[in-house]
């Protein structure tokens, strides 16, 4: 391209940009968290409790509670409790999801791992997750593939490797389910829908954080 082209295009008010993100979710108003619902065990029974709130003076939004591993009363059908979510809306069919193939969070949790979840409108009891674990108490921004969600129906992961289909997916999410119970915190400040800078191993359960560090989900 000659330089009079190159200045053509860069003073051009009608050029087409590129974006290189879409951001679904940014919490630097607390308005943006009233699309946004609590999912715990306490539907069937179960005893964690869990809130999403905004925190004015830093400009962000915290998945917070705390996790109980009691099962419920009187429901002997129940076999395991110690469940969290929270759930936006999101309609991932909207995007170019072959170019804008990875989710960017920017996180700052404690020790736990968490996962980043999808939900599709007429699957009931079925999320499509994603494991993450960020340093504790350090800002960081991680990429989740798209490539790297498995199927999860009634608690039990499906070996489907097939790829995901986001047509019918309608919220996105983050869920604490640690085997361990008492308190936990997860901080957020985005969600986007980021290109891809490399190519994703669908294999690979890794994730890639802003410093260049695998992060590792424990007992992977």
């Amino acid at each position: 391209m000659s330089f009079l082209s190159k200045l053509s295009k860069m003073f051009n008010p009608f050029a087409i940009v590129e974006h290189k993100e879409i951001v679904l979710y940014s919490f630097r108003q607390p308005q943006k968290l009233d699309k946004w619902r609590i999912v715990t065990d306490q539907e069937v029974g179960g005893f964690t409790t869990a809130s999403f709130k905004f925190n004015p003076s830093d400009q962000f939004a915290e998945f917070s509670g705390i996790l109980s591993k009691k099962l419920p009363e009187n429901n002997e059908r129940i076999k395991s409790s110690g469940y969290a979510g929270v759930f936006g809306k999101v309609e991932l069919s909207d995007y170019d999801l072959e170019k804008f193939n990875r989710f960017s969070i920017r996180v700052k949790s404690d020790k736990r791992t968490y996962s980043i979840a999808l939900l599709k409108s007429g699957e009931k009891q079925t999320m499509y997750k994603s494991l993450f674990a960020a340093t504790p108490d350090q800002w960081e921004t991680i990429e989740v593939p798209l490539s790297e969600f498995f199927k999860v129906h009634k608690g039990i992961v499906e070996m489907d490797l097939q790829k995901m289909n986001p047509q019918g997916i309608d919220s996105i999410g983050f869920v604490q389910t640690d085997k361990d119970e008492g308190e936990f915190n997860l901080k957020v400040e985005y969600v986007k829908l980021v290109q891809s800078q490399s190519k994703a191993n669908s294999l690979d359960s890794r994730m890639v954080s802003s410093s260049g560090r695998v992060i590792h989900p424990p007992n992977s």
